[in-house]
C-alpha cells in the first residue's frame, strides 16, 4: 500500500513539473520594433565581450513593411545630419516556431540573423557564433 502511495505521489509530481515548465511564457518578438536607427553597442561570442572603437560609428537603419524590410549603413555628421551607403540590403522576416529569422539576400551572398532579443531600446542579433547588442538611437 506504501509502494502504491509513494508512486502515485512520484508521477503526481512528475506530471505538476512537466505541466508548470510547458506554462512557463515564452518572450514573443515583435519585428516591427526593428524599424529605426540602431547602434552597435558590443559584440559577444562564448564568454567574451568586444567593444566597438568610438571613432567607427556607423548605425543600421531598418525599415520593416510586414514581413519584408531593408537595411542600410548610416554615419551620422555634424548637426544632426547623417551619410547614407549607397548599398541597401533587402531582408525576409521568417517566424520558425519560437524563433525570428531575418533572411538576408543580395547578388553575392545569403544568410541569416536570428532575433534573439527585441525591444522599443535594445536589440541582439545573432549571426553565427557571435551576438550583437545594439541599442536603439533617436536622432
Amino acid at each position: 500500500m506504501k509502494k502504491v502511495l509513494h508512486l502515485q505521489v512520484l508521477i503526481f509530481c512528475i506530471l505538476s513539473i512537466s505541466f508548470v515548465s510547458s506554462c512557463t511564457p515564452t518572450k514573443i518578438i515583435n519585428p516591427t520594433l526593428l524599424n529605426g536607427y540602431w547602434k552597435i553597442d558590443f559584440v559577444s561570442q562564448e564568454n567574451e565581450i568586444f567593444k566597438l572603437k568610438e571613432s567607427a560609428i556607423l548605425l543600421d537603419y531598418y525599415f520593416l513593411d510586414k514581413n519584408n524590410g531593408w537595411r542600410k549603413k548610416i554615419r551620422p555628421l555634424i548637426n544632426n545630419r547623417f551619410e547614407t551607403s549607397t548599398d541597401t540590403i533587402f531582408f525576409e522576416v521568417i517566424n520558425r516556431e519560437k524563433e525570428v529569422i531575418l533572411f538576408f539576400e543580395t547578388k553575392w551572398h545569403d544568410w541569416n540573423e536570428m532575433i534573439v532579443a527585441l525591444d522599443s531600446i535594445s536589440l541582439i542579433l545573432k549571426i553565427q557564433d557571435k551576438k550583437y547588442h545594439y541599442k536603439r538611437i533617436n536622432p
